[in-house]
């Protein structure tokens, strides 16, 4: 399937750099929900066909076909919240799932709603 086909990419390409559990090495640790570039498939799989010259990524655009890099952004995606050992650091900006991004919208529009004096808390995020 997508997932074993992405996995095998990852091997040959990716683990010198993100680690065997995509832990991060000398690149990010891409299980958790901090991401440079965006954590959602079209933000990895850009990411993957440019490359990020200036951090010392590859494209692989040459190299690989949309397909595969397709595969190798689903991966990528399931491997978020694995939590690997000796995981690298978290980088970058909390990627707000795309659920919890509706609710979020769907609050701000509910509180339009409201009389200017109602107030509403409601906590989405961790600390």
């Amino acid at each position: 399937g997508v997932i074993s086909a992405g996995l095998a990419i990852y091997n040959i390409n990716c683990v010198a750099c993100h680690g065997d559990k995509g832990q991060g090495t000398v690149g990010p640790n891409i299980t958790d929900e901090y991401w440079l570039h965006g954590g959602k498939v079209s933000s990895i799989f850009k990411t993957i066909k440019y490359g990020v010259p200036e951090k010392g990524m590859i494209s692989w655009e040459k190299t690989l076909t949309p397909k595969q890099m397709s595969d190798l952004s689903n991966y990528i995606i399931s491997l978020k919240g694995t939590n690997p050992a000796n995981g690298k650091d978290p980088q970058g900006d909390k990627e707000v799932s795309e659920a919890h991004q509706r609710e979020i919208i769907h609050l701000q529009e509910y509180s339009q709603l409201l009389p200017a004096d109602t107030f509403i808390c409601r906590t989405f995020c961790e600390d």
